[in-house]
């Protein structure tokens, strides 16, 4: 796969089809897989994580968790683009170009250091989930719908605790840069609500 940063935004969406739940999934059950209220004071912010993440049952069952919740007209705002392996790694990209341009726009040099942040940060986790809201026009107002889809980003680190798995929901400068959002594909009015890393806390984890 070529590097994001050498691709149109159209191609930068093609290549990332967001997924869209809306119907909510039975909750994990059997295993170590901790009830409601535990998982829930259980959950901790994770800077570092590693593998495995979520994947094929467990990564249905986050993304069932989301559809479940409070969703005022049924809209389904929510897009969710999930980030892992190569797709992980060309997006550092995208984050490296739109921090170069941000700096262009204040008129400052780009520090060397942070570049590398950005090109490398995704790499804390092996899943990355970014969330999004494409609000409807209509009846609804566009900040119900946003607080719809952060509800839904709570469920997916609930039942991601409940599962055994670690979790960290950021923010951050790229979640409101245009660059960023046109290589999801997204319109600059549409709303980056978090990039939620996804995994298993390592051993010597202090959280």
């Amino acid at each position: 796969m070529r590097a994001l940063a050498d691709l149109s935004s159209a191609a930068v969406a093609a290549s990332l089809s967001p997924l869209r739940p809306h119907r909510p999934t039975p909750p994990p059950t059997g295993g170590d897989a901790l009830g409601a209220a535990a998982a829930v004071h259980a959950r901790r912010s994770h800077k570092r994580l590693v593998e495995p993440a979520p994947q094929g049952a467990d990564l249905e069952a986050l993304l069932g968790a989301a559809a479940a919740a409070p969703d005022h007209g049924r809209l389904r705002p929510w897009r969710f683009y999930l980030l892992a392996g190569e797709t992980q790694d060309a997006f550092g990209a995208v984050l490296a170009d739109a921090y170069r341009r941000r700096c262009a726009r204040r008129g400052v040099e780009p520090e060397a250091a942070k570049l590398a942040k950005e090109r490398t940060k995704l790499a804390r986790a092996p899943l990355v989930v970014v969330a999004a809201c494409v609000a409807v026009e209509g009846a609804v107002p566009e900040i119900e719908q946003i607080a719809a889809t952060a509800a839904a980003v709570q469920n997916m680190l609930v039942v991601a605790t409940a599962l055994g798995y670690g979790s960290m929901w950021r923010t951050g400068e790229p979640a409101y840069d245009p660059t960023v959002k046109a290589a999801l594909g997204l319109a600059p009015t549409d709303t980056i609500v978090g990039f939620v890393y996804l995994g298993t806390p390592p051993a010597d984890d202090p959280s």
